[in-house]
């Protein structure tokens, strides 16, 4: 989408949770940083700013769940709730290591048009198959085991959270093998929309300024 249209041209859509169905959000654990954190490696920076990436790109794509599909919006907003507290403690423990956290793109093109309920759900997979990879990635570049705790910990919550989706959208199969594991991404992305393709920053398209979720 360019700007905040719905990534075939369209107009700008609305980026906020509306409607209520009483659904209740996963229950997600918090996640700390760890205490005492010392300079982090590169490798772990990096793949600690890929979690950023993904989390920012996480919380901009839920308003667009939010937006197409509004019998889900209980749910979306304790998942917008939980993203924000994991991107925030991604947040301190880059600034522990001795770097900066990188901010949200201007925008973000999703891979697929989102112009339904359907096809909402399916990017709301892709946000969780995503931010999955970025944590996965960050438990093989780290020796510290705090921090590979706390990865671990937020790649179960994402797994969580596909089976959530998962199951909203009626997918008979509710659980993939290693969720987070690059190799299956595509495969953890399917669902009864057809789309497989990721929606976080280093693999869309930045456009034009664009208001998200934050």
């Amino acid at each position: 989408m360019t700007t905040a249209g719905n990534g075939s041209g369209g107009s700008a859509v609305p980026t906020s949770p509306v409607g209520s169905t009483g659904q209740q959000p996963p229950a997600s654990a918090q996640t700390t940083a760890p205490t005492g954190q010392g300079a982090l490696g590169e490798d772990t920076i990096a793949a600690l700013q890929a979690v950023m990436a993904a989390e920012h790109a996480a919380l901009w794509a839920y308003g667009l769940v939010a937006a197409y599909d509004p019998a889900v919006s209980d749910t979306v907003t304790g998942m917008i709730t939980s993203h924000q507290g994991v991107r925030d403690t991604a947040a301190n423990l880059i600034v522990s290591g001795g770097a900066t956290p990188v901010g949200p793109a201007p925008a973000y093109q999703t891979p697929q048009p989102v112009t339904d309920a359907k096809s909402a759900l399916a990017l709301a997979l892709m946000i969780e198959s995503d931010c999955a990879v970025a944590w996965r990635a960050v438990i093989g570049r780290t020796a510290d085991s705090s921090l590979r705790g706390t990865a671990l910990s937020s790649l179960t919550d994402c797994a969580m959270r596909m089976v959530t989706w998962r199951q909203t959208a009626k997918d008979p199969v509710v659980t993939v093998p290693f969720p987070g594991d690059p190799d299956r991404n595509a495969e953890a992305a399917e669902s009864p929309a057809g789309t497989d393709q990721p929606v976080t920053t280093s693999r869309t398209t930045e456009t034009a300024s664009t208001t998200g979720t934050s």
